[in-house]
C-alpha cells in the first residue's frame, strides 16, 4: 500500500510538471514547475535510495553502492547475532530475569493443577518416552551396579539385625503362625497320611531284621494291633497339637537366636550367606524385569492410572513443599543454580541458533522478509521527499520572485 502511494507522488509530481510546461505562460505555471521539479528530484532520490537498500535500481549492477543489504548479508547477520545475544537476551539479562522469578512456587501452582491437559499429555508423552529406553543396556548397567554394589553390604549382618528386629517387635509370633498355618496345611492333605504310613512301615520292617521280631510283628499285624494308617493319623494330630503349643513357639524363637548368633560370630556361616547373595545378585534377571516394569508402566500410562496416580503424588509433594520453607528455599536455590549452569553451557546457543536460521535462507527470501519488515516504512521517505522537495521548490522559487521584484 505504502509503495503505491509512494508512485503515486511520484505520478502526481510529474504531472503538475507536465501541466506547468503546457500552461507556462499562466503567472502560476512558474511555480508550479519549480515545486514539481524539486518534487520529482526529491522522490526519485529517496526512490533510489531505498531501492538501492534492497537491489539494484533499474537493474543496473554497475551502480555503485547498490543492493546494500545483499552485498553485506553476513555483516548485518553478525550484528543481528550480537544485538541478540549480547543485548536483548544476553546471559545478563536472562539471569537477572531468572532470579526475580520463585521457580518452587510455580512449580507448587503446577502440582496442584486438576485440569485434564497435563494428565492427557502425561497419557501421551510417558509410553513414547519409555519406548526410548534401552532395557536391555539398562539392565545390563543395573545387574553390572548391583554385582559391584553387593560386596559393600554383608547380608549376614543385614539378616541378624532384621532378626533381632523380628524379636524385639514381637513379630516372630506373628511369622510363626504364618508358618504353623502353612504347615498345618501340608499335614491335612492325603498325600501327607500317605507318606507316613509309608515310612512307618520301613521304620518298622527295618527295626524288625531278625527272626524272632518278624514273627511279632507278624502276629501284631495279623491281630489288628498295628494300624499304621491310625498311627499316622495320631502322628498328625499330635504334629498339629505341638504345632499349636507355646513350647512349639518357644522353641521357634530359640531356633532365631541361635541362628542370629550364628549369622553374626560364625564365619562359616557368614560366608556361606555371602556367596548366597552373590549368586542369587548375579542369577537375576534384571534385564527381564526391568522390561516387565516398563511394560507396566506403559500400560498404567495407556490406561490413565499412571497419570492419576501422579496427580495424588504431585499434590502431596506440593502439600509438603508449603509445610516446610527451609526445603523449598534449598530445592530453589538447587534449581536456579542448575538453570544457571546450564545457561552459562549453553547460552552460545541463543546466537547460533539465530545466524543458523538467517544463513539458511536464500538472497531472495533473505530481501523479501526485510523489505516486508521494514521497507513498507521506507516508502514512506519516497513519498515525504516528494513532499517536502516539493515545497522547498515552492519556497526557493518565491524566494527568487521577491528578490527579483525587489531589486
Amino acid at each position: 500500500m505504502q509503495r503505491r502511494w509512494a508512485n503515486i507522488s511520484l505520478a502526481i509530481a510529474l504531472v503538475f510538471f507536465l501541466l506547468s510546461l503546457a500552461f507556462r505562460h499562466n503567472p502560476v505555471a512558474p511555480y508550479v514547475l519549480a515545486g514539481s521539479l524539486a518534487s520529482l528530484a526529491g522522490g526519485v532520490a529517496d526512490w533510489f535510495a531505498v531501492t538501492a537498500l534492497f537491489r539494484h535500481p533499474l537493474g543496473l549492477t554497475w551502480l555503485p553502492h547498490t543492493s546494500i543489504i545483499a552485498k553485506n548479508r553476513d555483516r548485518i547477520i553478525d550484528a543481528i547475532v550480537v544485538l541478540v545475544q549480547n543485548e536483548l537476551l544476553s546471559l545478563e539479562f536472562i539471569t537477572a530475569t531468572l532470579n526475580h522469578f520463585n521457580v518452587i512456587d510455580l512449580l507448587i501452582q503446577w502440582l496442584r493443577l486438576e485440569g485434564e491437559s497435563e494428565p492427557e499429555v502425561i497419557r501421551r508423552l510417558l509410553p513414547e518416552m519409555l519406548d526410548l529406553l534401552p532395557v536391555d543396556r539398562l539392565g545390563d548397567l543395573l545387574a553390572s551396579y548391583l554385582d559391584r554394589q553387593a560386596g559393600n553390604w554383608s547380608v549376614a549382618d543385614m539378616l541378624a539385625e532384621w532378626i533381632k528386629w523380628l524379636i524385639q517387635s514381637e513379630k516372630d509370633r506373628d511369622l510363626f503362625r504364618f508358618l504353623g498355618r502353612e504347615a498345618e496345611s501340608v499335614l491335612n492333605t492325603v498325600e501327607f497320611t500317605e507318606d507316613i504310613e509309608q515310612r512307618l512301615k520301613g521304620m518298622i520292617e527295618h527295626y524288625s531284621k531278625t527272626t524272632t521280631k518278624k514273627l511279632l510283628v507278624g502276629v501284631l499285624e495279623s491281630m489288628g494291633t498295628i494300624d499304621y494308617k491310625e498311627l499316622s493319623e495320631s502322628i498328625r494330630i499330635h504334629l498339629i497339637e505341638w504345632i499349636d503349643s507355646e513350647h512349639a513357639f518357644e522353641q521357634f524363637e530359640l531356633a532365631l537366636v541361635r541362628v542370629r548368633l550364628g549369622l553374626k560370630d560364625e564365619t562359616k556361616i557368614r560366608r556361606t550367606a555371602e556367596e548366597i547373595k552373590m549368586q542369587l545378585v548375579r542369577q537375576i534377571p534384571w534385564a527381564g524385569l526391568l522390561r516387565r516394569g516398563v511394560d507396566q508402566l506403559k500400560t498404567a500410562a495407556r490406561d490413565g492410572s499412571l497419570a492419576r496416580e501422579l496427580g495424588h503424588w504431585g499434590s502431596e509433594i506440593a502439600d509438603g513443599l508449603v509445610t516446610d520453607p527451609a526445603r523449598r528455599e534449598h530445592l530453589e536455590s538447587l534449581v536456579k543454580e542448575l538453570a544457571f549452569g546450564l545457561l552459562k553451557r549453553y547460552h552460545p546457543l541463543v546466537g547460533r541458533l539465530v545466524r543458523d536460521n538467517l544463513q539458511s535462507m536464500d538472497e531472495r527470501e533473505w530481501i523479501d522478509k526485510l523489505e516486508w519488515y521494514v521497507g513498507r516504512d521506507l516508502q514512506w521517505i519516497r513519498i515525504n521527499g516528494a513532499l517536502v522537495g516539493g515545497f522547498v521548490g515552492l519556497i526557493m522559487e518565491l524566494v527568487l520572485r521577491l528578490t527579483h521584484v525587489g531589486l
